[in-house]
């Protein structure tokens, strides 16, 4: 009998089923390290609007390197509160944006699992190095489904590329795990969202390689859609650039 955690594909049609991606989704969390219970998730709601201050507007948000592997965690903690707090609004817009009944449980499921990451970061920093960030959408029409699909993908294409250029700041062989478990699901998050866009091309996967960028690089990327102004201290004077060679 396959395991609770298992995902049985017993033909290649199945691969390019909704169902199967959603499923294929559903067994990924972050490699079975916790679970989230709905009740939890209830209580991680956040405010639907979409408007608000100019990115870049508010008030210094400042990564120090100095604190070490901290500070990757931080800067991971501030992309998955921006990704969490994305696909909670996409959710709560699900009657306006055109998404299909597939595409929406495809998107909560992401957005599950994006609170999961969040909510795993803010313990793991804790109070002394957790913080808010309050975000803006200033391009992103929620009621659209081609902004929505866009916007996911680029997100979660930065998100893998952020976290596999970070990864060479990490020195705790746990903390580096956690998140190579963590960019497993969010370049699968990219797969099924590039998926949905264009269905049964080779858009799931266009690259040998996934990006690594710079944490300078992909801070320029999400300031976006970023109230705070996103700024770092002790920034690493070296980066190792990834197989693309575009960090």
């Amino acid at each position: 009998m396959a395991q609770k955690n298992t995902l049985v594909i017993s033909s290649a049609d199945q691969l390019l089923e909704a169902r199967t991606r959603r499923d294929f989704l559903k067994v990924l969390g972050v490699g079975g390290v916790m679970v989230l219970l709905p009740t939890a998730l209830a209580a991680c709601g956040d405010n639907n609007a979409v408007t608000g201050p100019r990115p870049g507007s508010g008030n210094a948000l400042t990564i120090d390197f100095a604190n070490g592997d901290f500070a990757v965690l931080q800067f991971a903690y501030a992309l998955e509160q921006l990704e969490a707090d994305f696909y909670t609004k996409v959710v709560a817009q699900f009657g306006s944006s055109g998404l299909s009944a597939a595409e929406q449980a495809t998107l909560a499921d992401i957005k599950n699992h994006e609170i999961i990451h969040r909510e795993f970061l803010k313990a793991a920093l804790g109070s002394t190095y957790g913080f808010t960030i309050t975000t803006t959408y200033p391009a992103v029409n929620f009621s659209s489904r081609s902004s929505v699909l866009g916007t996911a993908a680029n997100f979660e294409d930065l998100g893998v590329a952020a976290y596999n250029g970070a990864a060479q700041y990490l020195s705790s062989t746990d903390y580096l795990t956690l998140a190579g478990k963590i960019v497993s699901v969010e370049a699968r998050h990219a797969s099924a969202i590039h998926d949905l866009i264009a269905p049964k091309t080779s858009a799931f996967a266009p690259k040998t390689f996934d990006d690594a960028f710079s944490p300078t690089k992909v801070a320029g990327m999400a300031q976006g859609y970023i109230v705070d102004k996103l700024a770092f201290a002790n920034a690493p004077s070296t980066f190792v650039q990834g197989p693309n060679n575009n960090g």
